[in-house]
């Protein structure tokens, strides 16, 4: 039997059926998967986009996955083993507070229609886990589709892809110059400390690698053909100075061009900029290509830069409204305790700075079919273990249904909040402020890398 870390691995799933991970010969296979299933309708040409994101993620240089990093079923009765299901195992590092810990990130899942309802997905979910959690990730996080990932152990508990639109037709001529100028490896520094500034203010953030700047900076044109999502730029004044960056499309989406990122240094003025910003927008939204050839014409700048952006502050009244309520990324966290371990330091700063400082004492939380205990000593914390709630004797201090806790944890939803939608959410007068000190609520940004 080999180990799930094994390139070997192998599981018969009957039928002909076998889950193992990808190689490079794999490529064409699970691009051919993929262009079918991501096609608009099932008599419509394969996808051509999907066959280039293939080939690039399974290339050597991409910087999140490599080509032994799709788990796939295989169908070995029929002619040529064509694939038939897969998912992706990316790794990502982010951080609580600043403190590092590792996330898989499970992309690219697909299934043939027709060996659909089989299990495959739970098949390659378990095997993507083990092999997630042998790894060292405390967490796996996906941007995936409605309700499907719940039943694999995610809850909803970031937020995603909250989207503002300005129709260019709104956009007003102005004078005065701001440029884009194509980012170079040269300004990967100032890059990663506008970016840093910026996830300062949430909770989680994404601590990208070198490799990750220097993919979407150079390392893309390696292989132009496969095409590059995002596109680094740096805003120039007519003084020749850079007074910030940004991450945009490389390719237009549609009738919009997507902003994912937007920094000024320190010291420029966002209201003053913002007018010759849009301008240079629209320029650089016409002059690019759409994703797809027979795409609609350019008519929107869509800003993707999470609920508390300061632009939104000093936009007129049409960017100030999202197109609609922000989605949210699923978080799996299997080892509780372990995580709140590992971020423990977080957790005692905010109850030191707090007016529970000092807090000694246990606080148990009921999960209904499971719970937590932690015990506090002069503000540090000691011990966080497993707990069930006793038939008789001790209760609990708060109680939350299966992994709503996880919304709490990284700061989505606040306990009072929750305590409004799900009449089982609960937590004592003693118990309730100190929740609040330990898990403040805040919007966190995450740039979503591929």
């Amino acid at each position: 039997m080999h180990s799930v870390l094994d390139p070997a691995f192998r599981r018969d799933l009957g039928d002909g059926l076998v889950l193992r991970w990808s190689t490079a010969d794999d490529i064409e296979r699970i691009a051919t998967l993929h262009s079918l299933v991501h096609r608009d309708a099932v008599d419509a040409p394969p996808n051509e986009e999907y066959i280039r994101q293939i080939r690039r993620m399974m290339s050597d240089d991409f910087p999140l996955m490599g080509p032994r990093d799709f788990g796939v079923v295989e169908d070995t009765s029929k002619a040529g083993n064509p694939i038939i299901a897969t998912t992706a195992v990316w790794r990502h590092t982010w951080a609580y507070e600043g403190i590092p810990f590792h996330v898989g990130r499970p992309e690219m899942v697909a299934t043939d229609p027709a060996y659909r309802n089989r299990g495959l997905i739970r098949a390659l979910f378990e095997l993507f886990h083990a092999r997630s959690e042998a790894q060292g990730d405390l967490v796996q996080a996906i941007t995936g589709i409605s309700y499907f990932y719940r039943q694999f152990g995610y809850e909803y508990a970031l937020e995603l892809d909250d989207r503002r639109m300005m129709p260019i037709a709104l956009i007003p001529e102005v004078r005065g110059a701001l440029t884009l100028r194509e980012a170079t490896v040269d300004d990967i520094p100032l890059l990663e400390e506008l970016y840093r500034r910026r996830q300062a203010s949430g909770i989680l953030s994404e601590l990208p690698t070198r490799a990750m700047w220097l993919y979407d900076i150079e390392t893309w044109k390696r292989h132009p053909e496969l095409r590059h999502f995002l596109a680094c730029y740096m805003l120039v004044n007519a003084a020749g100075e850079t007074v910030g960056a940004l991450i945009t499309d490389a390719y237009r989406r549609g009738k919009a061009l997507y902003v994912w990122l937007l920094e000024l240094i320190e010291g420029t003025n966002m209201q003053a900029i913002l007018p010759s910003l849009l301008q240079a927008l629209r320029a650089y939204g016409a002059g690019i290509e759409p994703a797809l050839p027979d795409g609609e014409p350019f008519l929107e700048i869509c800003f993707a830069l999470g609920t508390t952006h300061p632009v939104f502050e000093f936009a007129d009244i049409t960017l100030r409204q999202p197109v609609e309520a922000p989605y949210a990324w699923y978080l799996r966290v299997k080892d509780l305790p372990g995580f709140l371990l590992h971020i423990a330091p977080a957790l005692e700063q905010r109850l030191a700075a707090s007016s529970l400082a000092g807090y000694s004492g246990d606080i148990k939380v009921n999960f209904y079919r499971g719970g937590l205990r932690m015990h506090l000593e002069r503000g540090r914390l000691k011990v966080v273990e497993d707990w069930r709630k006793p038939v008789y004797g001790e209760s609990e201090d708060a109680s939350f249904p299966p992994l709503l806790f996880l919304q709490v944890l990284f700061g989505y939803r606040s306990v009072d909040f929750l305590r409004q939608v799900f009449p089982d959410v609960w937590a004592s007068v003693e118990a309730a402020p100190l929740l609040k000190v330990l898990f403040p609520t805040r919007p966190s940004f995450m740039l979503c890398w591929n």
